[in-house]
């Protein structure tokens, strides 16, 4: 337990949206109320790499059932993309949990205390009052209902071994035989679980199954279990020869590579532990030869806890023959040799072809998560919740006319290879007018003389990722002194587009990882294998304090 100093993202970190980007955030009343006067809310904050399903999280971990909170005619209130506060929460690394009570602060801290049970049976730490205090997160007017909770209590920062659970209550000192809330958290024994296997040919339906994963639902509320599709999901062990690269998906929620470990034991021999290639639930084997293998994965959080998945690649029939009948029969050597040419020109066209198609399939996944970004759907449906509380009703209705018409144009527009520069130039106004809501900056988007907006037409959604990276990385941090600016020009048969700020500076140690912008070189690189005589160059770099991106379409109005 840590008790005597708040975590340093906590203290740093002003905003909700600062925190959630290092942790997963839940809060919980037993009275559904975070504007009643003495109804106690509790926020708390645990690690956001891996999370199983947030709707089942109880079908999948039953234990989360025998710590909870559920009581009659309670109503409770659960954070997007989180675990609701009426269950167990399930915590799976050493982070552990940090616990955060609005309607406590220095002025009534006097009244309250809380102690710490473990398994409901244990006292770790007795009745104790709170001493440490920390800004808010979440609006609500409990302690003063005439005022904002602009001061909350920080309990501190909790650990237990894995299969225990802790629970955080909290009474009156004038009623310290009645507990006024609680709220409790376990910690998991976990190991990762192959719920799919797809090969090549079932690409589509991998596809299929990521968009129903990862999109939002159709209609508002809890959303079916993926994980129990039996038509998308087949756990297949058995291949053929030429079936030999190989998706295995996960049963759990991944939201950084170096979470999942995995090995590959082929007739006893191991390749030793290798972090994963990719930033979701899924692990790609490619060009496996023909065996009986065991596919290990564990969780880097976890490493005693190791899953274990055996198939087959079956052998081809003439791999087979030769090694019954060996090199003794003559006579079939010359034929043998010609079919060895043409199949190994076979597969070298066929190794490019995939090599192709993995790049395509990478950059298709990473459009689909971009595109239905739960984080930034959350982070505008929080500023219009923002808004509202402030009974600002003018600028949360145009943030969320804003909002509703960068979603509609992005998803039109992503249907589509290219678009005319007056519709990508839309979606930037609409995407810059929602940030400017927010973070007070000033931009202008500028052409030049010679170019018809309405008739050239540039990749779709190319400038999006640039233009958030420049708004993230470049001038939310300077407010309403932030400057973008944006130019497209014509010089002979070139266009050039050009997207400056006036931010902290570009560093490509840090930023040439960035999700957007990694998303756009590899984009960038799949066109110019399509294109004939026309080719995109991107670059960036600092002048005059400024960062500017530089994108150059070359032969674009041959």
């Amino acid at each position: 337990m840590e008790l005597n100093k708040i975590n340093p993202i906590i203290l740093n970190n002003k905003h909700v949206d600062s925190v959630l980007k290092y942790f997963t955030n839940s809060f919980y009343s037993e009275l559904g109320s975070f504007y009643k006067q003495d109804n106690l809310l509790f926020s708390v904050f645990y690690s956001n790499k891996l999370a199983v399903n947030y709707d089942h999280a109880l079908l999948k971990i039953p234990q989360l059932k025998a710590f909870g909170n559920i009581k009659p005619y309670q109503i409770t209130s659960k954070v997007a993309k989180s675990y609701g506060g009426e269950y167990t929460i399930p915590i799976f690394d050493s982070t552990g949990i940090i616990v955060t009570v609005n309607g406590i602060n220095p002025e009534n801290a006097s009244r309250y205390e809380f102690r710490v049970m473990e398994n409901k049976t244990n006292v770790v730490l007795p009745w104790t009052k709170p001493k440490l205090f920390t800004h808010f997160f979440w609006a609500t007017k409990i302690a003063d209902s005439t005022k904002d909770d602009d001061v909350i209590a920080y309990l501190g920062q909790f650990k237990a071994a894995y299969g225990n659970a802790l629970t955080f209550q909290i009474r009156k000192t004038t009623m310290p035989d009645s507990i006024k809330t609680s709220m409790s958290a376990y910690w998991v024994k976990w190991h990762p679980k192959v719920v799919g296997v797809f090969t090549f040919a079932e690409l589509p339906n991998f596809l299929s199954l990521f968009k129903e994963q990862w999109g939002e639902p159709v209609n508002y509320g809890e959303r079916p279990d993926w994980s129990k599709n039996s038509k998308l999901l087949k756990l297949n062990s058995n291949f053929k020869y030429n079936e030999n690269n190989l998706i295995f998906y996960l049963d759990d929620i991944i939201k950084s590579k170096d979470v999942i470990e995995y090995e590959i034991v082929k007739d006893g021999k191991h390749t030793g532990w290798n972090t994963n290639d990719f930033d979701f639930n899924l692990i790609w084997l490619k060009n496996l030869n023909p065996g009986k293998y065991e596919l290990h994965i564990r969780y880097s959080v976890q490493r005693k806890h190791v899953f274990s998945y055996p198939f087959i690649i079956q052998p081809a029939w003439y791999q087979t023959i030769w090694t019954k009948i060996g090199i003794g029969i003559l006579a079939i050597l010359a034929i043998g040799f010609l079919f060895l040419l043409r199949r190994s020109g076979k597969q070298a066209t066929e190794l490019k072809e995939q090599d192709i198609l993995k790049q395509f399939v990478q950059t298709e996944l990473k459009s689909i998560r971009s595109q239905f970004n739960p984080h930034f759907v959350f982070n505008a449906l929080s500023s219009i919740q923002g808004l509202i509380t402030k009974n600002d009703a003018n600028n949360a209705s145009k943030y969320l006319i804003e909002f509703s018409n960068l979603m509609r144009a992005s998803l039109k527009a992503s249907q589509n290879e290219f678009v005319s520069i007056v519709t990508e130039v839309e979606i930037l106004n609409n995407y810059l007018s929602l940030e400017k809501l927010r973070f007070g900056f000033e931009y202008d988007i500028r052409f030049g003389e010679n170019i018809d907006v309405n008739a050239i037409e540039i990749p779709s959604l190319l400038l999006q990722p640039l233009i958030e990276n420049a708004v993230k990385h470049g001038i939310s941090s300077l407010q309403e002194k932030g400057i973008l600016s944006v130019s497209f020009e014509r010089t002979d048969n070139d266009m050039t587009i050009e997207i400056t700020d006036n931010g902290r500076g570009f560093n490509e140690n840090q930023n040439s990882h960035g999700f957007g912008l990694q998303l756009t070189r590899e984009r960038i690189k799949l066109l110019n294998q399509t294109l004939n005589d026309q080719h995109l160059e991107l670059s960036i770099g600092q002048k005059n304090s400024q960062t500017k991106v530089f994108i150059l379409l070359k032969n674009w109005f041959i």
